[in-house]
C-alpha cells in the first residue's frame, strides 16, 4: 500500500476561479482536492475529518486490541497517558471535541 499525504489536511472554501465556489482540501502548499456541488463544504469538512482522526483511531484500536489479546484489558483504573487515554484522545478527535 502507498502512503498517502501526511496529515493533518485542511479546508478552504470559495477558491476557486471556477463558477461556483469550491472548498479546497489541502496540506501545507498542496491542494489535495476539491469538492462543488450542494453539500461542498460539509464533504470537505467530513473529509478532512476522517483523514485526520484515521491514524490515531488505528493506533488506539491497535493498542486496546493487545491488551484484550494479553488479557490485561481493564479500565477501572486507566493509567495517565497509557491506552484508555490514546483512545479517548483518538474518540474525540474523531468526533471534532477537540
Amino acid at each position: 500500500m502507498t502512503e498517502h499525504t501526511p496529515t493533518p489536511w485542511k479546508t478552504e472554501g470559495g477558491t476557486s476561479d471556477a463558477p461556483d465556489p469550491r472548498w479546497q482540501i489541502f496540506t501545507k502548499n498542496i491542494i489535495l482536492a476539491l469538492t462543488c456541488g450542494g453539500n461542498d463544504e460539509a464533504n470537505a469538512a467530513f473529509i478532512v475529518l476522517a483523514a485526520n482522526a484515521l491514524a490515531p483511531l488505528v493506533a488506539a484500536c491497535e493498542a486496546l486490541m493487545e491488551l484484550a489479546d494479553d488479557g490485561s484489558a481493564s479500565f477501572d483504573d486507566p493509567e495517565p497517558g497509557g491506552t484508555y487515554d490514546l483512545a479517548r484522545a483518538a474518540l474525540a478527535l474523531a468526533k471534532e471535541e477537540q
